[in-house]
């Protein structure tokens, strides 16, 4: 008698379900390691962009003497930035030209800037 090879439609039906449950496991996991990279990317680009408008400050203070250092700052193009720069900035400076606070708008996520610390929400 001659011996049939392969898989039945029930074994293959088996195969295809378990598939389908670990893919609806995975993607979510997936999707939010995606969505985590990207708000660590705009805290990234925060951080940049706090560093070049201390920069600029600095810059400022030694080529000018009677340079005042602004208390807030609202306008995103005050400093340029290489990478991704915000769409909206609101810093809080102390006299010294170092950002204590305030808040940025980054590829649409919001990076509040709290004490010299970045949270992304």
């Amino acid at each position: 008698m001659k011996a049939n090879k392969g898989f039945t439609l029930i074994e293959l039906l088996a195969v295809i379900v378990i598939l389908a449950v670990i893919a609806l496991i995975a993607t979510p996991l997936v999707m939010n390691t995606i969505n985590d990279a990207r708000k660590g990317a705009a805290r990234d680009a925060a951080y940049n962009y706090i560093h070049a408008v201390e920069t600029e400050i600095g810059l400022n203070m030694v080529s000018d003497t009677a340079y005042t250092v602004p208390s807030t700052i609202t306008d995103a193009s005050f400093a340029t930035v290489k990478g991704t720069a915000p769409t909206s900035v609101s810093l809080s400076l102390d006299a010294n030209g170092v950002v204590q606070s305030g808040y940025l708008v980054i590829n649409g996520y919001t990076v509040t800037i709290t004490n010299g610390n970045a949270t992304t929400k």
